[in-house]
C-alpha cells in the first residue's frame, strides 16, 4: 500500500500542468487541512505535491504524498519533494526552519472564522495568481459573507451548545464554541442562539456547568466517528432535557469552503423532535460548488 500511495504522488508530481511561459509551476506542501481544501477549490490541486495525515479532503488530496504533520514530519519526504511553498498554521510558523532551509516559501494561514476562511482563500489566490480560478471572487464568496453577517437570533431561539471535542465517558477534555468562533456565526445563520456566546474561544466545560447552561441542543461533533450507545448516555446526566444532534461530517469542524453548507447541516442535524436521542448525519464528499 505505501508503495501504491508513493506512485500516486509521483505520478500526480508528473502530471502538474505547465506553468506560463518563463513561470515555474509551485510545488505545495500543505499542514494546514482548511487550507488544503481552500487550494483545491480554488484550483491548485494539481500542486499540492506533500500534504499532513490529517488533510484528507477532497479526496483528490490523496494524490499527493503524506508526509507527517509538523510534529512527525519525515523531512526526507518533503525533502524529496522539492517544495517551493508551504502552508502552515501561523501560530507555528516559527516551527518550521527546516522548511526555510529547503527554500520553500512560508505561507502563514488561520483557521478561526469566515473571515479567516475567506482571506486563506485570498491569501493563495495573491501568492499563486497565475495558477487559481477566480473560485474565491465567485457566488461563494457572496455566500461566506451572509454566513459571516448572519443576525442575531430572535429571543425565542432554540439555545444550543457545541461541543467541539471530548473523549468518550470522560469530561476531563470537554470543550464547546464560544462567541468569537464560526460556530457563533454558524448557529446565528442556523436561527439559534448559542448559550456560550459571551465566553471566547473554546472554553472547557464540566457536568455541572452544562447544567447551568441548560441548552434546548447539544450538537455533538465526532467527525468520523462510528455510532457509540455511550453517546447519548454521555449527555444524560448533565442534560437530561437537550435533544442530542450528532454530526459526523468532518466538514462541521473545518472552517473553509465548505463553511456556507453548515447551517443547514446543523438544522438537518437536529431535525425530528426528539429527546435523549440520537440524530445521525453522515456524508459523503461532493464536488466543491461551481465557482
Amino acid at each position: 500500500m505505501k508503495k501504491q500511495i508513493c506512485l500516486v504522488a509521483v505520478m500526480a508530481a508528473a502530471a502538474v500542468p505547465p506553468a506560463a511561459p518563463g513561470e515555474e509551476p509551485p510545488r505545495i506542501v500543505s499542514f494546514v487541512p482548511t487550507a488544503t481544501e481552500t487550494a483545491f477549490a480554488v484550483g491548485l490541486g494539481p500542486y499540492v505535491v506533500g500534504r499532513s495525515r490529517f488533510c484528507d479532503f477532497p479526496p483528490e488530496a490523496a494524490s499527493a504524498r503524506p508526509v507527517g504533520d509538523l510534529a512527525t514530519l519525515s523531512e526526507s519526504a518533503v525533502a524529496g519533494l522539492r517544495p517551493t511553498h508551504a502552508l502552515v498554521y501561523r501560530e507555528n510558523a516559527g516551527q518550521v526552519p527546516f522548511l526555510k532551509a529547503l527554500g520553500a516559501k512560508i505561507v502563514e494561514c488561520a483557521a478561526n472564522d469566515v473571515a479567516s476562511a475567506l482571506a486563506v482563500a485570498d491569501l493563495l489566490g495573491d501568492t499563486f495568481p497565475a495558477f487559481t480560478n477566480g473560485f474565491a471572487s465567485g457566488p461563494w464568496r457572496a455566500r461566506m459573507e451572509a454566513l459571516a453577517s448572519a443576525p442575531p437570533p430572535p429571543p425565542d431561539a432554540a439555545s444550543a451548545l457545541v461541543a467541539v471535542s471530548h473523549p468518550d465517558g470522560r469530561w476531563g477534555d470537554v470543550f464547546a464554541a464560544g462567541g468569537d468562533t464560526f460556530y457563533e456565526q454558524v448557529l446565528r445563520a442556523a436561527g439559534y442562539s448559542n448559550v456560550l456566546s459571551s465566553a471566547k474561544g473554546y472554553p472547557a466545560l464540566d457536568p455541572g456547568r452544562v447544567r447551568a447552561l441548560a441548552p434546548d441542543i447539544v450538537f455533538d461533533l465526532r467527525p468520523g466517528t462510528a455510532p457509540s450507545p455511550a453517546e447519548a448516555e454521555f449527555w444524560k446526566g448533565p442534560a437530561p432535557d437537550a435533544k442530542i444532534a450528532v454530526i459526523r461530517d468532518p466538514a462541521a469542524v473545518r472552517p473553509g469552503p465548505r463553511l456556507p453548507d453548515l447551517p443547514a447541516l446543523f438544522r438537518e442535524a437536529e431535525g425530528a423532535d426528539f429527546r435523549c436521542a440520537l440524530r445521525e448525519r453522515s456524508r459523503t464528499a461532493r464536488p466543491w460548488p461551481a465557482p
